[in-house]
């Protein structure tokens, strides 16, 4: 058997063959035989041993160290485990017995809480959901659901639900019992009594009925008096007007401090101690006897109020218990109202002079008043106005008039316009009218019921207001759009607008300058560009400057590359001043070139005046010889000439008397040009002056067989002239007329009166001016060829002009009717008597 010992030969036991050590470990190791593991092993004496002496490395010893060791506490704790399972089946048993204990007592103690006459609340702590038991008969008024039981407030009274409310807040937090009866909604009475027991709070709702119902009932009734009488007290001791009490008797039991005041007492109670009475002695008569027969007495009554005579309004009142009054001081009343009163008529005078159309409706939507302007502007009949009509009547008259905007549902937009009767914040609206006005609608709703209605016609505002923008829109891009560079500075100096021609001008990049630069930065920047920064600075100190005299600056700035720009400084409205440049540089270049120009064309007529005139005067010396010495020679006072001879010697005499006219042209334009020519004004002949001429080309017009006639339709000396320049005028006419005539033509001289002139007129038969020419033909030297004749010098009708001008007339050419040319001259009936050329 294992554990025990048999006692063998050597040679015959099991294990006295010799194995070597491995052999028998692996046979000591590897058997399934665990109890054979468990048997001790050690050596023997000589006696003999069960098992041969072996030997065992250090890890194997250990290895069976540790096995020995875990099979050990194995079998401790399975020892452990048997014993305290025996302890655990006792101590349960133990319990079950206990819990058997308390379920019995808490059937006993639930069966006792839910009686059907009781309800309790019970709470374990503040965030517990309260438990509920027990149940209250219907006739209690309670409800049965348990969220609906803890709404107290909506099966108890008003008074009842307020006052468990406190005390149920008190239990909960002070732990203040209390018992209190509690009235519900339906008429039931309950007790409920409330207490804590540890950390738990709870109320029990008991029924109640019969004689402990009535004096619940009282005594909540009594409450509900007692907190009523403090209430009504408490707002007596806040108003300030005097109130009193009085018992049966008529005696003062209880006053406030309104009442303690005016009758000057220290304090309430010692006014009831001393009785002391607000009204006399007479006037309490009249109120007692007033008592007596209404049982209430109501009037004004004269009294003194801390020193001052008052007019009150007294009402007293008897009762079973006593009697109550009240005193209303009516002077600050009747003051306030008279103020009011004028107040209001001041604002209904003040509005009718008003331009908006206003209209106020009280709280029955009534119109209680309307100004000038809303009758005007609606054009509403006085009648319906003064009939306190309602809004609604007026807005249906507004609409039978078509006067209100054109909307597709008129009920629906007159219900949202009268909801400013229910709402608490003014509306604004815009009314767009079908004659074209537009009107601001503001409705303000008022706090005591009603509204105002104000009509504010922008009709013109709106009309102004886009032109305005129109205005500034145009004005913007034309300032854009402009040569000339514009900037506007504000009374404190800051650029407020420009155009882009101020940057072009002065060579600025786009964000060089905005609105809000300083002049004085500006004026650096630009100043960099005309060397000289003075001229900048004066415009500097006129922009920001405060003289007195605000006057306008101009002046001209010179940049150093060489453009020149003239500046134009001018004071605006409200402190502002407009700074313009102009860009100049193209105009100064043509100035100074026509000025050179001038200054050469000036000094080259100097040169050509003094030239003709140089020329002229050494001219006439020898023509004034060959003149004389050709009549002369026609005189035959040398010797007589041959026929030859005299036909030459008279082509000298003619062609130096050409040359002696052409010279005396010359030199009467001369001096119409340098304005040296005066002229004698004097009555004129000028019937004869026509003979005279007409006489002068006799030899010429019987050569050729021309004609003359005259009508001269002026009074002798009426034209008022200088007779040389005219003698030359009407002799330079006939002479042209005469040569440009043909042979056996006629020449016609008129003059006649023509409104505040006169006009000579001589026509030619000839072959006219063309249409081209008659401008030109007055130029100096134009001359024209007249058939086999020869050219003149074209000095002539430049003489004619001249002359003409110089007395204030004109000259002109025109179609002498069915051929030929007709030249017109026209004086002034009267003219200066020391005229000068210009």
């Amino acid at each position: 058997m294992p554990g025990v010992t048999t006692r063998r030969p050597a040679d015959t036991h099991p294990l006295s063959t010799k194995v070597s050590a491995t052999g028998w470990k692996r046979k000591l190791f590897g058997s399934t035989a665990l109890p054979a593991l468990l048997l001790p092993v050690r050596a023997h004496g000589a006696e003999g041993a069960l098992i041969p002496a072996m030997s065992f490395t250090s890890t194997e010893i250990i290895m069976l160290a540790v096995f020995g060791g875990a099979m050990s506490f194995a079998l401790l704790s399975a020892s452990w485990l048997i014993r305290d399972r025996s302890r655990i089946l006792g101590e349960n048993t133990k319990f079950r017995h206990r819990l058997a204990g308390l379920r019995a007592v808490n059937d006993r103690l639930e069966a006792l809480v839910s009686a059907p006459d009781q309800r309790v609340i019970m709470w374990s702590s503040e965030a517990e959901t309260p438990a509920v038991m027990g149940t209250l008969a219907k006739t209690a008024g309670a409800p049965d659901d348990e969220e609906e039981f803890l709404a107290f407030g909506r099966w108890l009274k008003a008074d009842s639900a307020v006052s468990f409310e406190g005390v149920l807040k008190r239990l909960r937090q002070h732990a203040e019992a209390f018992d209190m009866p509690l009235i519900t909604r339906s008429g039931g009475v309950l007790e409920a009594q409330g207490r804590t027991s540890g950390s738990h709070a709870f109320v029990r709702f008991i029924e109640l009925t019969g004689e402990r119902m009535a004096l619940a009932r009282m005594e909540a009734e009594h409450a509900h008096l007692l907190a009523s009488f403090a209430s009504v007290q408490a707002l007596f001791e806040k108003l300030p007007l005097p109130v009193w009490l009085r018992d049966p008797a008529g005696a003062l039991y209880w006053v406030n401090s309104a009442y303690a005041k005016a009758v000057e007492g220290e304090d309430k109670d010692t006014v009831v101690e001393a009785g002391t009475e607000l009204l006399d002695s007479a006037q309490r008569r009249e109120v007692t006897r007033a008592q007596r027969e209404n049982a209430a007495f109501s009037g004004r009554i004269p009294a003194v109020i801390a020193g001052d005579r008052r007019l009150l309004d007294v009402t007293e009142v008897r009762t079973e218990a006593g009697l109550a009054g009240i005193a209303i001081d009516r002077d600050e009343i009747e003051t306030v109202r008279a103020t009011l009163k004028q107040t209001i008529a001041g604002h209904a005078q003040t509005l009718d002079h008003l331009a908006t159309a206003i209209a106020m409706f009280d709280e029955r939507q009534q119109l209680k008043f309307y100004n000038s302007s809303f009758q005007k502007l609606w054009e509403l009949p006085e009648s319906l106005l003064q009939s306190a009509p309602s809004n609604t009547q007026v807005l249906e008259a507004m609409r039978a008039e078509d006067k209100l905007p054109e909307v597709p549902d008129w009920r629906k937009w007159r219900e949202q316009q009268l909801e400013i009767y229910r709402a608490l914040e003014p509306r604004e609206d815009w009314w767009y009218l079908p004659n074209g006005q537009t009107l601001r609608v503001v409705v303000n709703p008022h706090n005591q019921g009603g509204a105002t209605w104000v009509f504010e016609n922008v009709t013109e505002h709106l009309a102004l207001q886009s032109s305005y923008n129109a205005l500034m829109r145009i004005q913007g891009e034309t300032l854009d759009h402009l040569d000339e560079a514009v900037a506007v500075f504000g009374s404190d100096g800051k650029l407020k607008l420009f155009n882009p021609a101020l940057l072009h001008i002065w060579k600025l990049g786009e964000d060089a300058i905005a609105p809000g630069l300083h002049i004085s930065a500006l004026a650096r920047k630009c100043s960099a560009l005309t060397g000289d920064g003075s001229e900048w600075d004066d415009i500097t100190a006129a922009i920001t400057g405060f003289e007195d005299q605000r006057g306008n600056l101009a002046g001209r700035l010179e940049k150093v590359d060489g453009e020149v720009v003239d500046y134009s400084l001018v004071r605006l409205p409200d402190g502002q001043t407009m700074l313009a440049f102009v860009d100049i540089t193209a105009a100064v270049n043509i100035e100074r070139a026509l000025k050179e120009r001038n200054e050469a064309l000036e000094q080259s007529d100097h040169l050509k005046s003094r030239f003709i005139q140089h020329v002229s005067y050494e001219l006439r010396a020898p023509l004034t010889s060959i003149s004389g010495f050709a009549e002369l020679l026609g005189m035959h006072a040398l010797g007589k000439l041959n026929e030859k001879q005299d036909e030459y010697v008279a082509n000298i005499s003619s062609a130096s008397d050409t040359l002696k006219n052409i010279v005396d042209d010359i030199l009467d334009l001369a001096t119409v040009d340098a304005g040296s020519m005066t002229l004698d004004i004097a009555p004129i002949d000028l019937a004869a002056v026509v003979g005279d001429c007409l006489h002068e080309l006799d030899e010429e017009m019987n050569r050729r067989g021309i004609g003359a006639n005259t009508s001269i339709g002026v009074d002798k000396f009426t034209l008022q002239a200088d007779e040389h320049r005219l003698r030359r005028i009407v002799e330079n006419l006939l002479t042209n007329a005469v040569r440009f005539s043909p042979d056996g033509g006629t020449v016609t001289v008129e003059a006649r009166r023509a409104g505040s002139a006169i006009e000579i007129a001589v026509s030619d038969q000839g072959p006219g001016v063309p249409e081209q020419y008659r401008e030109s033909i007055f130029g100096r030297f134009e001359s024209r060829a007249s058939g086999d004749r020869r050219r003149g010098a074209g000095l002539g009708l430049s003489i004619v002009k001249a002359f003409v001008e110089l007395h204030g007339g004109t000259v002109h050419v025109e179609d002498a009717g069915k051929r030929g040319a007709r030249f017109v001259c026209r004086f002034a009936l009267e003219a200066g008597q020391d005229s000068k050329a210009a």
